[in-house]
């Protein structure tokens, strides 16, 4: 076995470089930008390509798929006098090299925010690849794929260059879920410069919709000069007793049957697109531009902007110079100076991980392969903990719309929409609540008050989030209909709004009088530690009891401080909180947990499905003392 090589550091950006990576089995790197394109890529060229979970360009893989599936950025050359060698490795001969103690062929990847670059050179054919794939820093969900051949060889190589790259194209639920059938929905149509898909039909948990998304695969020469032909079908490309690894197209040096302009239906679609013959001389290279774009918006255009932008060799390295100077100057803050230089390029990469997470979610990477996508609740405030640092600008806003998804039972929305304060209903009427989501806003935003002393933040007013959950999600809102939206409405039919003073109280109010039968805070839904999180009944936690006591002693401070500096001795609090506010009307045995749950109850009964509207003054002396 060969020696382990490690990674190291090539320069003060961060970027570092790996001798022989294609030999560690579940390695990837994320490649993403904030338009929403996300992809994983391997050393083979291996991952996925996505924007959520019902648009997988390429096929959707978990860690095991990384080094089993076929499925990979392929891109052949058929040198003259040898035959088909894979710039990824992906041939049969390339993969057996992997246990070869003296393989001809030597692998380096380099990476750097958000680029990734492998070479592969063949010292027995005297054939070198470098193979680069970026998203562009702009509002396109695509990946770029620049490949550069060059003849390291002292004869002149006559090669045949062919791209291929299998488009799955539909949600990641139809893996086992209607494959075939959602392979028949499939519109497969060449243009002059590669291979579109457009189904037809979505066909996932969402149901039978018509389908607007387009896939692409684009390719042109260095010199923006289009292709010669392609191999749209899966079935046609790797021909019978063919395989992804050894396609007959490639293995025959066979002519592409399908040219621009021309259509097929209802096959596996795959972006094999021949290039024309080249002969190169002894140090000549040959680039290749491959282009891999989701278009959301059905736009039949996007296809000719994105040639247009990235198809010829100046304007691709263009891109890749946009792309890094986009990332760099996005984690310049904070910086670290350690002593450790190694540390310090590291902690680089530390920053940009909130990013990723914020672009990623919880479910599009090969290891976070749980849940359909998007952000949880615990996940929006978190990522504000990190903007603070590193955005600060924007994090007032985000705040402001991350309380939008408060409901008044004290409970939030757990299914958020891509847009800065877009909460969902639960489609599946999921009962279901986690007891800590109610700590961490009042956590996120003490420290945002901390770092800008703007207390006014507080009274600024916020809609509350509404939909058939009540009662902290353990009763339902018959009369609520889809209808009427996601906002909490007066009985005179108009949205309701408190100060986000009022949200937090509400999120400590309700959880402090639903205590479990040793009066501590009852667990409810507590995914945070899976261990526990199948005691919803009887289940307490005296560590979040205590936590949120600690919220509470810190809220009293900050209310003191909203008085001492604005003169503000009143806040307003919607009429039906009184009675939360026990101790200022009709004092309760806080030791009976009988009259703890039975007060709470009876607030839930008066906000089930709208409140009135009104509005108490309530003195920040006697809160703060409660």
């Amino acid at each position: 076995m060969d020696k382990v090589k490690y990674w190291e550091f090539i320069n003060e950006n961060g970027e570092f470089e790996l001798e022989d990576p294609q030999k560690s089995s579940y390695l990837y790197f994320p490649i993403a930008n904030e338009a929403g394109l996300m992809s994983s890529i391997t050393p083979t060229l291996n991952g996925d390509i996505k924007s959520g979970q019902n648009t997988f360009l390429l096929l959707p893989v978990s860690a095991e798929d990384l080094h089993n599936t076929r499925s990979s950025r392929n891109f052949w050359i058929n040198i003259k006098g040898y035959g088909p060698w894979s710039v990824s490795g992906n041939s049969p001969m390339q993969i057996g090299y992997t246990f070869r103690e003296n393989s001809p062929e030597k692998v380096k990847l380099e990476a750097g925010f958000l680029w990734h670059k492998i070479t592969r050179e063949n010292s027995d054919l005297g054939i070198k690849a470098e193979v680069l794939n970026f998203a562009p820093a702009d509002n396109h969900k695509v990946e770029l794929m620049k490949v550069s051949i060059t003849n390291t060889g002292e004869d002149t190589k006559t090669i045949v260059p062919t791209a291929a790259i299998p488009i799955y194209g539909r949600s990641a639920d139809n893996l086992r879920d209607h494959r075939h059938v959602t392979s028949l929905l499939h519109r497969i149509k060449t243009t002059d410069n590669g291979v579109v898909v457009k189904p037809t039909l979505s066909f996932d948990e969402r149901g039978h919709k018509i389908n607007n998304v387009i896939y692409s695969v684009l390719g042109v020469e260095e010199n923006g000069e289009n292709p010669i032909g392609f191999f749209p079908e899966v079935e046609e490309f790797i021909g019978e007793g063919g395989n992804l690894e050894c396609p007959e197209a490639v293995f025959c040096n066979k002519e592409p049957y399908a040219k621009p302009g021309d259509m097929f239906e209802g096959y596996e679609a795959i972006g094999a697109i021949r290039f024309k013959e080249v002969e190169l001389l002894a140090g000549e290279t040959k680039t290749f531009i491959v282009m891999m774009a989701i278009n959301e918006d059905g736009d039949e255009t996007e296809n000719r902007v994105l040639i247009s932008k990235y198809g010829s060799l100046e304007k691709i390295d263009r891109a890749l110079d946009e792309c890094k100077k986009y990332w760099d100057n996005k984690l310049k803050r904070p910086e670290f100076e350690t002593g450790d230089e190694k540390f310090d390029k590291w902690m680089k990469w530390i920053n940009l991980q909130p990013i990723l997470r914020r672009i990623y979610g919880c479910s599009f990477l090969p290891h976070h392969d749980y849940g359909r996508g998007g952000r949880g609740w615990r996940d929006l405030w978190q990522d504000c903990l990190a903007l603070l640092m590193m955005e600060p600008d924007e994090v007032r806003k985000l705040l402001y719309n991350n309380y939008a998804g408060v409901r008044i039972d004290g409970s939030n929305a757990t299914i958020i929409g891509s847009k800065p304060g877009e909460f969902i209903a639960d489609r599946n009427n999921i009962a279901r609540i986690w007891m800590d989501h109610g700590a961490w806003p009042f956590l996120t935003t003490k420290l945002y008050l901390d770092l800008s002393g703007d207390l006014n933040f507080l009274l600024e007013e916020q809609e509350y989030f509404k939909d058939r959950l009540a009662s902290r999600c353990s009763d339902f809102d018959e009369t609520w209909t889809i209808e009427e939206g996601n906002k909490l409405k007066t009985f005179e039919g108009k949205t309701y709004k408190g100060t986000i003073l009022e949200h937090i109280l509400i999120q400590h109010l309700t959880p402090f009088f639903n205590v479990g039968m040793h009066n501590n805070i009852r667990l409810e839904g507590a995914d945070w530690n899976d261990g526990l999180d199948m005691a919803p009944e009887r289940g307490e936690s005296v560590a979040f009891t205590a936590l949120y006591g600690s919220n509470l002693i810190e809220f009293a401070k900050i209310l003191k401080e909203l008085k001492k500096r604005y003169s503000v001795n009143e806040i307003e609090l919607a009429e039906e909180m009184l009675l939360l506010l026990d101790s200022l009307s009709s004092p309760i045995n806080y030791d009976s947990v009988e009259d703890k749950v039975n007060l709470l109850n009876k607030y839930f009964n008066s906000c089930k499905s709208k409140i009135s509207g009104r509005k108490v003054n309530v003195s920040i002396d006697e809160l703060s003392m409660i």
